[in-house]
Order: C-alpha cells, then structure tokens, then sequence
C-alpha cells in the first residue's frame, strides 16, 4: 500500500513528529509513505528520511487549480491507495483535487486550538469535506469530543489513535545524564528540572518560570535547576525573559531549541509543563519514556498521558502556585520519584509504541481501502 501524507508545512514540532514516527513505523508494516506540503518543507533532512518521496506544492490558497492539479498528478504518477491529511486545510486540498472516492481519505486533527473550526465557514468547510472524508482521527479523547463538538461531523467517522514514541530513542541513558549534568555543572545532589516547549501563551513557559521560582521560594533547601528548551519570536522572548527574578537568573538556563530532545530528557529529574491547551503532549509521554516524572496542569488530553499520582502529578490549569506544589511532591520524596520514574518507563512501554500506533492507523487504512 502506498501512503500520501498531505500537511500544511512540516517544520519543527510535535506534528512533524507524530507524521514521522507514523511514517517509520509504517514502513515496518510494508506500506510505503510520501510526504506532501501544501507549503514549504522548513525541515532538515532528517525529517524527510521515513519518506519515499516529498513535495511542495506551493499554493497560493484553497482554490488554487494550479497546485491542485499538482496534487492530483502527483498521486497518479505514484499510484496512490490511500490519502492522509495531518490537516483541515489538506483534508479540503486533498478532497477538491481527488474527489472520487476510489482513493480512500482520512484526516488526523492534531490542533490544540480551535484555529480550524472557530468561524462558520471553517465549519461549512469541515462539514462539505466530510462527505468525502473516511475518518478523523484525533489523538487524544479530549480533542474527539472537541472536534464532534464544535464541526458537523458523522460521529461514527470520528476516532481516537494515540500517538506513538520511539522509544529507540527515548529511554533512559545514565551517559547521557552524567554528561548532560556535567555540562551544565550540576553537582551529584542538585535536581534538574526541565521544560520544552515555543514561548507563546499556549504552551505556558511563564507559568513553568513562575511555577519554578515559586518552588525555590517555598523549598529554598532544595538545590533545584531549570533548563528551558525552546524559542519564541522576539516578543514572546522578552515577555518569558522578563519573569525571570534576578535573585534566581543563574538557576534558569534558556537552552534554545534543541532538535535533539533525546539528549536531554534522560538528564532531568522531572519535567514541569503549563501549557493552557494541549491537544496530547508529546513530550510529557518521550519524558515519560526516559524515566522522567512530569508535573503538568490538568488540560486538554494531558490527564490522558500522564497518570496523575503514579507518573506525575497533574496541576489546577493555569496556576503556578499549584503547579509549585506540584513539582514540590515530585523532587522532595526521593522514594516517590524513583517509584515515578519505573511507572512511567512502563507507561510509555506500554501505551506509547511506535508499533502500536503504525497498527492501529494500519488497520484503519485496510477498512477504508476496502470500503
């Protein structure tokens, strides 16, 4: 079987990975995946290495007959048997250029936000596209209910196929700690928090800072570091910058973007997230993978990664102080992390396989063929 995965663009990111990992653990199943953007690629090369083939279309908007011949075309020449958009925009691309049915469409909706069903015409889109589309699959249960909720939508289309990891490359590695921890001078007794995610408002980094330097005030017996891994446009930079309380500056390092996150994880001894929407939580379930315990607000599909008591603890949404606490009952209890950090390598090992993922879209992709 051959796969056309049609996205928007394919930068950094959680979509990119999910898209990729789907990608390799395909390839173990026999079905041949190629890439496809209705944009550009902003991706390195090794992004593109689970492909058999990528494209850019370069459209200039939803009607653009130009790359819509391009598309169709494209699938010809490939002799494509199945369609797979990451998004509402490809889904709608993929349905205008291939309206006959004989090749089978499905879209994944991986938004956190409402950005693809928030006005009336985006809805009118969805529904129209809907009569064409096989299936929606959300990754979590909470984006289910979101998109059966606000799209008109056939609910029995609709269906949930949680993310998978590599879990290759996501585990623990007591090399990559002690190096990790030897770059950044951290003494044998000092705790390493760490934090991922862009700067802007969604993913929380200024409740992660104002969180952090809450936990410093109330435990100030605790040696405890924070490692940021992200970026932000110039005034989402100023704006997290700016929390930073002088008093606490040479315990917060902004480590940039990291592309290889693997690196990291194994070296943190927990992981702090606010975000104030998240559609699964990549991250939260590749820390998990490393043995890293997470204390992250209760929003989204977050409650649905992390087992809040057993892997991590979970916070009032939008709270530093009790995302504080939080962190607080993690790093305080040598004993409670430890059993943590076995529960959730199990976890991850458990619900979050590469190859549980490529089966279950597997599967999914034989039913609509066969339909």
């Amino acid at each position: 079987m051959k796969v056309l995965h049609v996205t928007i663009s394919f930068g950094h990111g959680g979509r990119r990975e999910a898209i990729s990992t789907l990608a390799r653990g395909l390839q173990g199943l026999g079905i041949e995946s190629h890439l496809c953007c209705l944009d550009g690629f902003d991706s390195d090369a090794a992004g593109m290495a689970a492909f058999g083939s990528a494209v850019a279309l370069n459209r200039q908007g939803l009607f653009d007959l130009g790359a819509l011949g391009r598309l169709r075309a494209h699938c010809k020449a490939l002799d494509i048997d199945m369609l797979h958009a990451h998004d509402a925009a490809s889904e709608a691309m993929c349905a205008l250029a291939m309206p006959d049915t004989r090749t089978p469409l499905l879209m994944s909706f991986h938004r956190t936000r409402n950005f693809e069903s928030a006005r009336l015409r985006d809805r009118i889109r969805n529904a129209f596209v809907g009569l064409r589309v096989g299936a929606v699959v959300t990754a979590s249960l909470d984006r289910l209910r979101h998109y059966c909720e606000t799209n008109y939508v056939s609910a029995r289309k609709v269906r949930c196929i949680p993310l998978g990891i590599d879990l290759a490359r996501f585990r623990p590695d007591a090399g990559l700690r002690s190096a990790l921890r030897a770059r950044l001078g951290l003494s044998e007794h000092e705790r390493l928090v760490g934090a991922v995610g862009h700067f802007a408002p969604v993913k929380g980094i200024d409740n992660v800072l104002l969180a952090f330097q809450e936990f410093l005030r109330r435990r100030p017996d605790v040696p405890a570091r924070l490692v940021v891994l992200g970026r932000g446009d110039p005034d989402d930079e100023r704006r997290v910058h700016a929390l930073v309380d002088p008093a606490f500056s040479d315990r917060i390092v902004f480590a940039g973007f990291q592309n290889r996150p693997e690196d990291w994880f194994p070296g943190f001894d927990a992981m702090l997230h606010g975000a104030r929407a998240e559609a699964f939580g990549l991250v939260l379930a590749e820390a998990q993978a490393c043995g890293v315990p997470v204390a992250a607000a209760r929003v989204g599909a977050i409650p649905e990664v992390i087992a809040d008591g057993e892997t991590g603890r979970l916070a009032e949404p939008d709270s530093p102080t009790s995302l504080a606490i939080a962190l607080e009952e993690i790093l305080c209890d040598p004993v409670r992390r430890a059993a943590m950090a076995t529960a959730a390598i199990e976890r991850a090992n458990r619900a979050f396989t590469v190859e549980r993922y490529a089966e279950q879209y597997c599967a999914l992709y034989t039913q609509l063929v066969r339909q």
